[in-house]
């Protein structure tokens, strides 16, 4: 597979994965028709915006298989500062998505520190999310994603593209 398309790959997985951070992003800044019955929306915003970011991570990381070592150099700088400036985000999202594990204190998790009574425990005050310990500023990791996308998306309108195959 040439770089061509690796890069074309890369950057429609996180186009899609930056418009569904964007989404939540939006959406935990506004009231919804089903707030008044799902009280707990912003949980569930909140979860989807985690998921979102890694979403993110990862199809931006598929540049790094790219020959060209300027731009798989520049790609590993962009997530590592990404990863920066969210650090623990790996962890929100794999007790989010691993969280039957949690809910009963397997002894097989990754994380045992994380027991099942942290689970449900939470705040939100409208820029910071905090759970588990740990402390999402929104609009922190919002910034992050954007300046890590516009990285991808600069690389991938910069490239010399020989016939994709």
């Amino acid at each position: 597979m040439n770089d061509a398309v690796i890069l074309e790959r890369s950057k429609r997985l996180a186009n899609h994965a930056i418009w569904t951070v964007t989404l939540q992003y939006r959406r935990m800044r506004t009231n919804e028709p089903e707030d008044s019955k799902f009280m707990l929306r912003w949980w569930a915003d909140l979860q989807f915006f985690i998921l979102s970011l890694h979403r993110l991570r990862t199809a931006v990381k598929i540049a790094l298989n790219v020959s060209d070592i300027t731009i798989s150099t520049r790609m590993a700088v962009a997530i590592e500062e990404f990863d920066k400036a969210i650090p623990d985000l790996k962890k929100l999202r794999d007790i989010g998505e691993h969280i039957d594990a949690y809910a009963v204190d397997n002894p097989k998790r990754h994380r045992p520190e994380v027991n099942r009574r942290q689970l449900e425990v939470g705040s939100w005050n409208g820029t910071v999310y905090e759970w588990l310990g740990i402390k999402l500023n929104v609009d922190e990791a919002n910034t992050a994603a954007q300046k890590l996308f516009k990285t991808l998306l600069s690389a991938y309108r910069n490239f010399a593209r020989p016939e994709m195959k």
